[in-house]
């Protein structure tokens, strides 16, 4: 018997649509299968993650959080700036030795004037406590430096601090010289890179004879800070122990990003600790 019209056409359109079917199944085994959203999403977390990402962006990080108290000073008033670290257990009081100090505390204005480098003591129950008092208004940034079970963390928040009036400045221009209490520093830092190690070279001379005798601070030659302009983020600049001139202070210094980026470095001579800066360029 013939097959009515109607239902050929039904069948017709069915076996067109399996063929395609077919074919679209043997493309497709050809073919890897396209990164899910999710699968971009970790990847993207994992390539915003290495040992070179700076620090010191918020207040909570790596399972550890920062709280000031207060957060609010009066200029040129003598205060005490107070702050925990905490983690879910509660606040942390087992912290190891860095740089020969369980707690570094650095203080800088948002534009990066108005520099201290802090250690503060701590309470049984986990607070630590250091006298200030700042002599320019404005916002600044505070930065919890430590180490917790061999791992190093930086945390940090604002400060506000009221009375006057604040004139934001932006970070000096480059130079390779800046001169403290009598000391110049001459800054050799070669050919910068995003993303590359680079190598700093401070060489300290006092009445243009070399300081020959720089005596160990925090364990080494010297201690440097160093904070990315805009967002403050805060680098780890290690010292490196060197056979060079011995009026040199070297560090290797990994810059995420290009931008501009100021140099905070501290030596001590004489029993005194003298602090100059500088900025540095790191081109695209």
């Amino acid at each position: 018997m013939d097959t009515p019209r109607p239902y050929m056409k039904i069948s017709l359109f069915v076996a067109a649509l399996a063929a395609v079917f077919v074919a679209a199944a043997a493309v497709g085994s050809l073919v890897e299968p396209a990164e899910t959203e999710e699968k971009g999403m970790e990847e993207t977390m994992e390539a915003h993650t290495s040992d070179h990402e700076p620090a010191g962006l918020g207040v909570a990080a790596g399972g550890y959080a920062v709280r000031f108290a207060p957060t609010q000073f009066e200029r040129g008033e003598a205060g005490e700036l107070r702050f925990a670290i905490e983690s879910p257990a509660g606040a942390v009081t087992g912290f190891d030795e860095l740089h020969e100090r369980r707690m570094h505390l650095i203080v800088v204005r948002r534009d990066g004037t108005e520099f201290r480098h802090l250690h503060p003591g701590m309470d049984a129950a986990g607070t630590w406590s250091v006298p200030v008092r700042f002599a320019e208004s404005g916002v600044y940034r505070a930065f919890a430096d430590f180490s917790v079970e061999g791992e190093q963390h930086t945390l940090a928040g604002d400060l506000f601090v009221s009375g006057g009036e604040f004139e934001s400045r932006p970070f000096p221009a480059a130079e390779e010289v800046d001169s403290a209490d009598g000391y110049d520093v001459h800054l050799e830092a070669g050919d910068l890179a995003a993303g590359e190690h680079s190598e700093l070279s401070f060489a300290v001379s006092e009445v243009s004879r070399p300081v020959e005798d720089l005596q160990p601070y925090l364990g080494a030659k010297g201690h440097l800070v160093a904070l990315r302009d805009g967002d403050l983020a805060f680098l780890h600049v290690h010292p490196e122990e060197t056979e060079g001139a011995p009026s040199e202070i070297d560090f290797d210094a990994t810059f995420p990003t290009a931008g501009r980026y100021r140099l905070y470095l501290q030596f001590k001579h004489e029993g005194v600790v003298h602090t100059v800066e500088f900025t540095v360029e790191v081109p695209r």
